[in-house]
C-alpha cells in the first residue's frame, strides 16, 4: 500500500513538473498563431486557385517537389479580386509561394496593426491548400477565411456547402529563444522557434491530411455535419466507410448461412464490397499519404520533432492500424466466396 501511494504520489509530482513547464513554455511565447484547417471540397485545382484568386501564375513561379521548403520569392499581385477580398489583399498581399507534391503554400504579409486581437500582427499570414481539398490557414480570421473559401471553391470539384465542412482547430505559440526548431507539442497546440515556410509545411502537412475524406453522405446523400476532437478526424471517413462495408458483408454471410446458397445479386454485391475495400486502402496510401514523411523533416533534421510529435498526438499510425485491420479482415474472408 505504501509503494502504491509513493507511485501515486511520484506520477502526481511529474505531472505537475510537466504542466508546470508547458505552462512557462507559453508565458515566454511572444505570439499565438491560430491555425484552422477545413474541408472544401473533395478536390481542388490548386494552379487556379493561385492564378484566379491570388493572382499568380504559374509562369512566374519556381516549383519545388519538396512540402513545405520554399522555393519561391516572387510576388504575387492579384489582378482581378472582387470586392469581398480586396479589402485583404490590400492589408495583407500575397508575397510568396510554394508548391509541394499535394498542395501550394501561399505566405501573405503580416495584418495590419490594427488587427484584432485574435491575430499576430507581427507574423506572416499563411494558407496551404491541398489538391485532395483541404485548406489550412495561419493568423487568419474566421470572416477572412470564410471569404477566401467561398472563392477557392469556385476551383474544386463537389465543393462542400457552406456550413458542412469540416473544421478542426489548432494553436501555435512563437518562442524565439528556443534552441531547438520545436518546443512543447499537446493535442491542440505547439511551441515553436518561428513560424515560416518550413514550419507551415510540416503543420498542414499533418492537419491537411487528418482532414481529407471526412464528408460522411446520409441515405438522402446529403452532406452530414459532423464535428469531432482533433485526436479523431484523421481516419474517421475511412472508418465509417469500412464499417458500413464491414456490415454490408455480414449480411452476405448471414444470408449465405441462413440459405445455403449463394444468388447472383450476392455475388455482385461482394464485388462492389471488395472493389470498394482496395480503393479505401489505396487512397489511404496513396492519395492521403497517410504513410508518407513530411519531406522538409526528411531534409531538415529540425523539424523531425514538430512532424513526428503532431503525428503522435493525433494518434494517425494507431488509427491507421485499426483501419488496415478491418480492411484486411474483409479481404481474407472474402477469399471464401471467391
Amino acid at each position: 500500500m505504501r509503494n502504491r501511494r509513493a507511485s501515486i504520489s511520484l506520477e502526481e509530482i511529474i505531472s505537475n513538473t510537466q504542466h508546470q513547464f508547458q505552462d512557462e513554455e507559453e508565458e515566454n511565447c511572444t505570439s499565438r498563431i491560430r491555425v484552422r484547417s477545413v474541408q472544401a471540397a473533395s478536390s481542388i485545382d490548386v494552379v487556379a486557385v493561385l492564378s484566379k484568386v491570388f493572382g499568380g501564375g504559374v509562369a512566374r513561379t519556381q516549383q519545388s517537389d519538396m512540402n513545405g521548403i520554399a522555393g519561391s520569392n516572387n510576388n504575387l499581385a492579384p489582378n482581378n479580386i472582387n470586392n469581398q477580398l480586396s479589402e485583404f489583399f490590400a492589408s495583407s498581399p500575397p508575397i510568396r509561394h510554394v508548391f509541394g507534391r499535394t498542395n501550394i503554400i501561399i505566405q501573405l504579409s503580416p495584418p495590419p496593426p490594427d488587427c484584432p486581437p485574435s491575430l499576430a500582427p507581427s507574423v506572416p499570414r499563411y494558407i496551404a491548400i491541398y489538391r485532395f481539398g483541404s485548406v489550412v490557414f495561419f493568423n487568419v480570421t474566421t470572416s477572412e477565411a470564410s471569404k477566401l473559401l467561398e472563392q477557392i471553391k469556385k476551383h474544386s470539384i463537389d465543393p462542400i456547402a457552406v456550413g458542412f465542412e469540416r473544421r478542426e482547430f489548432f494553436e501555435m505559440g512563437l518562442q524565439p529563444q528556443l534552441e531547438t526548431a520545436t518546443g512543447v507539442i499537446t493535442a491542440d497546440r505547439a511551441i515553436v522557434r518561428e513560424l515560416d515556410m518550413n514550419t507551415v509545411g510540416v503543420v498542414s502537412n499533418i492537419m491537411g491530411r487528418k482532414l481529407n475524406f471526412v464528408v460522411l453522405k446520409g441515405s438522402n446523400d446529403k452532406h452530414t455535419n459532423i464535428f469531432v476532437s482533433p485526436e479523431t478526424v484523421a481516419l474517421d471517413w475511412h472508418n465509417d466507410t469500412v464499417d458500413e462495408l464491414l456490415a454490408s458483408f455480414s449480411n452476405i454471410n448471414t444470408s449465405v448461412e441462413r440459405t445455403g446458397n449463394f444468388s447472383s445479386m450476392e455475388r455482385n454485391m461482394l464485388f462492389q464490397v471488395v472493389a470498394r475495400n482496395n480503393s479505401l486502402f489505396i487512397d489511404m496510401v496513396s492519395k492521403l499519404g497517410i504513410k508518407d514523411r513530411s519531406d522538409t523533416a526528411w531534409h531538415l533534421s529540425q523539424y523531425e520533432g514538430l512532424h513526428y510529435g503532431m503525428r503522435e498526438q493525433f494518434d494517425l499510425d494507431e488509427r491507421f492500424r485499426h483501419i488496415e485491420f478491418k480492411l484486411d479482415l474483409i479481404q481474407q474472408n472474402a477469399k471464401f466466396f471467391l
